[in-house]
């Protein structure tokens, strides 16, 4: 009972003290100071989980808009944070809030402030946000197209994107007529890893979800990706160096969050409207490795094809050449691989290179000529042909899309 009266008390007091500082802040703004300079430092607060790979992502974002307006930044701890005192020191906050107190101060801040997580469901504050549900598509995708017909979605905590990137993840196993659980809690691997029923795939809820599998898959003497291909979200680089195997991960784009969250704040700053009160950033692929690269197929020569495309598909090889390697002949190959996996040798082919296309375009400075060489294409303008033709954008149009903008 004492307890929940200081609490109680607590919050009558922060309450109070916003409502003091929103006074204040409105004063001032009517009544600048005698001689004030024109263009003032703008000094903003970001307030994350110092130890996610998701919130480091963000941070990158947000700096590189800072570094360009010379924003001064204060970057706090969002479970240490005393958040009423932090709000008198700076024009504008971007928080990665964690619990519902903050969500429900972050409704009264006489501060603009900016959502960076979709933990909490958050309706009524600015929100700049992974795009979940894309997230779990993206994810089911990929495991799909390894053959898999077994599948989970697992994540440590309870929280409102893990759920919502499991919806995403299940209505596209449901396009394919094949189903998922939601694993909730470390204490649910067991019967999940013991069921026998082998190859599975795992989808996590995040990169530390994943290791999570990991562990538990080693501990049963699971061989990963063989008996169990384990895929995480975030490509979290302090995650990924834990990994054995290497992990497989969704990126979410991170510091594409952290710069429109940044961009959004300016404009709520600068008293502007904005198009939009949530912002859903678009994942960029799966980035494959070893915990997943492998073929969940019966057909020892239609997994011994897969693997040979996946290893080689930024050659100029056709399926001729496939074939010789699974020692088939090209009719037969062809004919198993499609009856196996509801797809043609050429299909496969052509999406690893488009995989690997959009990859180098979002990750290196390689010219669109060499971009069209490491993907397999001997001439750059059929490589431009197709790649539009999929993607409904030119390459360059691709990069540019979904590269950082230049701050204006």
């Amino acid at each position: 009972m004492a307890t929940e009266r200081r609490r109680s008390g607590s919050k009558r007091q922060q309450l109070s003290d916003l409502r003091a500082l929103s006074l204040r802040r409105a004063t001032e703004a009517s009544h600048p100071p005698t001689g004030a300079i024109e263009r003032r430092v703008v000094r903003v607060a970001v307030i994350i989980n110092n130890v996610g790979g998701y919130s480091r992502g963000v941070l990158r974002g947000v700096a590189s808009y800072a570094n360009a307006r010379a924003w001064v930044c204060r970057v706090q701890g969002v479970n240490v944070v005393d958040l009423v005192s932090e709000i008198e020191r700076v024009d504008g906050l971007i928080i990665q809030a964690a619990t519902p107190e903050q969500a429900g101060l972050l409704e009264r801040l006489p501060v603009p402030a900016v959502n960076v997580s979709s933990a909490l469901g958050l309706r009524r504050v600015p929100s700049v946000v992974s795009d979940d549900p894309a997230v779990g598509r993206v994810g089911a995708d990929h495991l799909i197209r390894l053959g898999h017909i077994r599948f989970a979605f697992f994540c440590a905590d309870d929280r409102q994107y893990a759920q919502l990137r499991y919806e995403g993840f299940k209505k596209r196993l449901a396009e394919e007529k094949r189903d998922a659980a939601m694993l909730i809690g470390e204490r649910e691997l067991p019967g999940l890893l013991n069921g026998g029923a082998y190859p599975l795939a795992v989808m996590a809820a995040n990169d530390r979800s994943a290791l999570l599998v990991l562990d538990a898959c080693r501990e049963r003497g699971l061989r990963v990706p063989e008996d169990v291909a384990v895929l995480g979200v975030d490509d979290d680089e302090l995650m990924q160096s834990l990994a054995h195997p290497p992990l497989s991960s969704v990126n979410t784009a991170r510091d594409r969050i952290g710069f429109e969250a940044a961009a959004m704040l300016e404009s709520l700053m600068a008293r502007k409207n904005v198009a939009s009160d949530l912002v859903q950033v678009a994942p960029q692929g799966v980035i494959a490795r070893r915990s997943t690269l492998t073929s969940a197929v019966d057909d020892p020569d239609v997994a011994e094809t897969m693997r040979y495309i996946h290893a080689n598909a930024g050659r100029p090889i056709s399926i001729n050449d496939i074939a010789r390697v699974a020692a088939v002949s090209r009719r037969q190959l062809e004919r198993r691989f499609r009856a196996t996996l509801g797809r043609s040798i050429h299909d496969e082919l052509h999406r690893c290179r488009m995989d690997r296309a959009q990859r180098l375009l979002l990750d290196t400075g390689l010219t669109l000529p060499q971009v069209s060489l490491a993907c397999g294409f001997t001439s750059p303008a059929y490589f431009s042909t197709v790649f539009k033709r999929d993607a409904k954008q030119t390459p360059q149009q691709f990069r540019d899309a979904h590269r950082m903008p230049r701050v204006g």
